[in-house]
């Protein structure tokens, strides 16, 4: 049995409906979910963020605990953080899940932050055409954003996420004992992602961001957490594919992923989309749509929250280059979300030639 700590938000895909489970768990707790979630299966491959399992007893302690309860619980540590994003990865991955006779009756458990969870999708989207898997998901950005809703995928050198699927979980575990240990940055990085859920769908969730005072502890974190999973479940069950609506999810990420990838990983996912979060405004400001007011608020905010906001100074040619290869791309133009005021986001298509024109003087003006 769950503790009455635990948070459960259900994402309503009709046949392929899942739970999101937000708390602290034990090992026999955790493992007891995903058996029943993932059902009878001829075995669990685990796929380990590398650092995470080498630093954190929890794994361990989780795979003994699966392992008791399901049949041929392996693990396979896959390269740290964004190394795992590759093409490169996801064939050794299959190559290992092969050698090791996993069938299609098998299942896949992702642990580890978001790019884990995009590989372990991905993986478990291509292998053998397709088996289940379920998400522990070990870091605040993997909680409030990657590990739901079903897109998975890699990178390129020419831009992020170019090659994925979707493919929905059987289950999403957010086990907050994870963030006990995890770095501020990385606790930084996944508050911007609970930002944009704000902008764009919840204006009171954004004022309780501004208000609060004092350290982000597990529990804090725990309600701001469940809001943004409700968002982005409200979201995913509307529109699964990203034929309308879901799209409002990518706030942030346009000229966020071209200033992450040509970073080199030097910037972390959420430090990108803070970026691309004010360059969103500045330009939404710039074109009528967003109240000036607004960049400056959620500019203060990011910043407070130690989060970078200082993107003119990285538009660079090659970041716009990278923005014209975006996977938003419709022929000349580029769709943004922008928005109308706090908690609300509208679609507009942006042609690139205006992105250049407009987007460093409207940055510029907010200074």
């Amino acid at each position: 049995m769950l503790g009455a700590i635990v948070i459960t938000v259900p994402v309503p895909l009709g046949d392929r409906r899942y739970d999101v489970s937000i708390g602290s768990f034990s090992a026999a707790q955790e493992a007891e979910v995903l058996a029943q979630a993932l059902g009878r299966v001829s075995g669990v491959a685990v796929l380990v963020d590398g650092l995470l399992a080498q630093i954190s007893p929890r794994v361990a302690a989780l795979v003994s605990a699966l392992s008791a309860r399901m049949p041929a619980v392996r693990c396979f540590d896959l390269p740290a953080g964004e190394a795992a994003k590759t093409l490169s990865a996801i064939e050794a991955t299959c190559q290992w899940l092969a050698q090791n006779g996993y069938d299609r009756g098998a299942a896949i458990l992702g642990v580890g932050g978001g790019a884990a969870s995009d590989h372990a999708g991905f993986a478990a989207a291509v292998y053998l055409r397709g088996i289940p898997f379920a998400v522990c998901s070990t870091t605040l950005l993997g909680m409030v954003d990657a590990s739901v809703g079903g897109k998975t995928g890699v990178d390129l050198p020419a831009g992020k996420n170019l090659v994925g699927a979707f493919h929905q979980p059987r289950a999403v575990i957010a086990d907050l004992g994870f963030l006990e240990t995890l770095p501020v940055r990385e606790q930084a990085a996944g508050l911007a992602e609970v930002v944009k859920a704000a902008l764009i769908a919840d204006a009171p969730l954004l004022a309780t961001l501004e208000a609060h005072v004092g350290p982000w502890t597990p529990q804090a974190l725990e309600p701001v957490i469940a809001a943004a999973v409700r968002i982005k479940a409200d979201v995913v069950t509307e529109d699964e594919r990203e034929g309308g609506r879901r799209a409002i999810l990518n706030f942030g990420h346009t000229v966020g992923h071209a200033v992450e990838t040509e970073s080199n990983l030097g910037l972390r996912h959420g430090e990108a989309v803070s970026l691309g979060m004010v360059a969103a405004l500045a330009l939404g400001a710039a074109r009528g749509v967003t109240p000036p007011a607004l960049v400056g608020r959620a500019a203060r905010l990011l910043a407070r929250l130690n989060l970078p906001v200082d993107v003119a100074a990285r538009l660079t040619p090659a970041v716009f280059a990278r923005i014209e290869v975006d996977k938003k791309r419709r022929s000349d133009k580029v769709r943004f979300v922008f928005c109308p005021g706090p908690g609300q986001a509208v679609l507009q298509d942006v042609g690139l030639d205006e992105i250049r024109a407009q987007l460093p003087p409207a940055l510029a003006a907010q200074v």
